[in-house]
């Protein structure tokens, strides 16, 4: 049975950069060091345009979760992610700027450190998953919620689930 992690028990924590909001939903391993994980997970509150925090060790997915459009310069390649669920993989240290050309939106984000194994995804996953975050509402998960399966399950996954395995 997964744990279900409703938005009102994200921690929310100022940006690396101080640009802006996140909320972090789980980290693995859990601990208050702000930078002592492998993998992290949090939902952000892109509001104002601008550069985003580095990661150098990491891999960064980033999907658009709820909001409007969002433009990511990603090392001067620009990358529009418009439906929910479009993304972005890329490394923790290149430089990405966002644009908001119709207002504040939110970006699930996946930090991996190097060298931990990890498949993030969207869809249906044939494997045990250990995270799955609900772009909308699925039968067993609400929209804006996460469930964390401990040791990993298969799980009943639709279109707008966003995954960790």
């Amino acid at each position: 049975m997964p744990r279900i992690i409703a938005p009102g028990e994200f921690r929310t924590q100022p940006w690396k950069n101080g640009g802006g909001v996140t909320h972090e939903i789980v980290r693995w391993p859990d601990g208050e060091v702000a930078e002592g994980y492998d993998i992290r997970v949090s939902l952000a509150e892109d509001r104002v345009p601008g550069p985003f925090s580095r990661f150098p060790g990491y891999r960064r997915w980033s999907f658009l979760a709820a909001g409007a459009l969002i433009a990511l310069d990603v090392a001067g390649v620009v990358h529009e992610l418009v439906a929910p669920g479009d993304h972005i993989e890329v490394g923790g240290d290149v430089a990405i700027a966002c644009a908001l050309p119709a207002g504040p939106t939110r970006l699930l984000n996946f930090l991996v450190r190097d060298g931990v194994a990890a498949q993030i995804g969207r869809g249906p996953c044939p494997r045990p998953v250990r995270f799955v975050f609900a772009l909308a509402a699925m039968p067993w998960l609400a929209e804006g919620h996460a469930a964390v399966f401990d040791p990993p399950a298969l799980a009943v996954l639709e279109r707008h689930a966003v995954w960790l395995a």
